[in-house]
């Protein structure tokens, strides 16, 4: 069920809420995720998980979901980006 304000998914919020190179907090991208729609926090929360790509749990939770994002060890977010972060290191 999509509850953006303009019909778009959460995980379509997730990717507008990010700019290529730009590397944002949680609760930063958090916040900008929730002016984008009226979703639960819980639902942020799963999409944020199975959108990323160097989270190996998330990519056997939700297998068919085609990760975009970055995490960062201190847990900032960003998009992920071929060049810059070798996606055969998180195959699962």
């Amino acid at each position: 069920m999509t509850k953006g304000y303009h019909g778009e998914a959460c995980s379509d919020a997730i990717r507008n809420a990010l700019s290529p190179g730009e590397i944002v907090p949680f609760l930063q991208l958090v916040e900008r995720i929730k002016k984008q729609g009226s979703w639960k926090e819980n639902t942020i929360w799963r999409h944020l998980m199975s959108c990323v790509v160097n989270l190996p749990p998330a990519r056997h939770e939700w297998p068919s979901t085609r990760p975009f994002l970055f995490l960062h060890a201190d847990g900032r977010y960003e998009l992920f980006n071929a060049n810059k972060h070798p996606a055969d290191q998180y195959k699962g």
